[in-house]
């Protein structure tokens, strides 16, 4: 039988991680869009999400179309909780002549983008302007869309 202190320190641990989950965190140059500093306001409305499980990540890529889906080339990031149906996120990014967006929906909350033994997602996934994905990874031509600054609003599907 576990003693009662360490039963606690558990409990406390295990809330701790419950809460560390469940609120909105931004990397990279994006923040807040109630913060001061970054001028463009990307409302990014995520649709079609199938439960309220493990969080949505959605990551901002600049102009540079070498950097669209790169590793560590984002120019910002925001993971927050899932909601099932539709989730909104707002996220402030710096002025850029051009945008792309690619999210998916972590049910599990690993922080990955999990795929299967052949290399297929298992978890749902979007890209602005709803890019095609049916023969692969779609071109920053696809994704790209440009932003003014102040409130700018896109949608996204996410596909299962």
């Amino acid at each position: 039988m576990m003693p009662l202190r360490s039963l606690f320190g558990t409990l406390v641990l295990l809330a701790g991680l419950g809460q560390a989950q469940a609120e909105t965190v931004f990397t990279g140059e994006g923040t807040s869009c109630t913060s001061e500093g970054n001028p463009v306001r990307l409302h990014v409305t995520v649709s079609n999400l199938r439960s309220a499980s493990g969080l949505v990540i959605v990551t901002v890529y600049g102009d540079n179309p070498a950097d669209f889906l790169a590793s560590g080339k984002k120019l910002a990031r925001v993971r927050t909780p899932a909601r099932a149906g539709v989730a909104e996120v707002c996220i402030a990014v710096p002025q850029r002549s051009s945008y792309a967006v690619a999210l998916y929906h972590d049910e599990n909350g690993d922080r990955r983008f999990n795929r299967n033994l052949v290399g297929m997602p298992t978890e749902g996934f979007g890209i602005s302007n709803d890019a095609e994905t049916t023969l692969g990874i779609p071109s920053y031509e696809a994704a790209r869309f440009t932003a003014q600054p102040g409130d700018n609003r896109l949608s996204i599907t996410v596909r299962y």
